[in-house]
């Protein structure tokens, strides 16, 4: 093998070594860039009913870790407005809002608006929406024993 061919065959591991490290730095850049961005978020499970064919679809979302209004009004609020994919029903109909929530002795005590009372297209039953808007917080809030829902200052279900 001649100098020549020698210079040529290093200069061209350097630059496989260059462009491999320059990919590795990449990569750490972006991965700091993606951790810098999602650590003050919590990972939330929504089940909603399907529309199809009466099972539920799992969604997952990045829900701010400390928001202002508290972890579990934020999860409600985002629980009333519904799935981001298509094929499922709603909970309640559009418009119910959280008016209040508060938790006590592993308690959640959840008032709703009575707009949850009007029954509308791609809505499931009432008593189906509140069953399953008890069994999304428990599962999300460990802390929680049990749910007690209200609609506009009323027991919904007498037991």
């Amino acid at each position: 093998m001649t100098a020549k061919a020698t210079i040529n065959m290093l200069k061209q591991k350097n630059l496989a070594i260059f462009i491999t490290s320059l990919v590795i730095a990449g990569l750490f850049v972006f991965s700091l860039f993606c951790y810098v961005v999602t650590k003050d978020t919590c990972r939330r499970t929504f089940i909603f009913p399907s529309a199809e064919n009466g099972k539920y679809i799992i969604e997952y979302r990045n829900l701010t870790e400390k928001p202002h209004q508290g972890d579990i009004n934020l999860y409600i609020e985002e629980i009333l407005l519904g799935s981001t994919v298509e094929r499922t029903k709603l909970l309640f109909t559009p418009g119910t809002k959280l008016l209040s929530c508060f938790e006590r002795n592993h308690i959640l005590y959840v008032n709703l608006s009575q707009d949850l009372l009007q029954m509308g297209d791609g809505v499931i039953e009432i008593r189906e929406g509140t069953e399953l808007l008890k069994k999304n917080i428990q599962q999300n809030f460990s802390r929680i024993d049990s749910v007690e829902i209200f609609i506009d200052g009323k027991s919904a279900f007498e037991k």
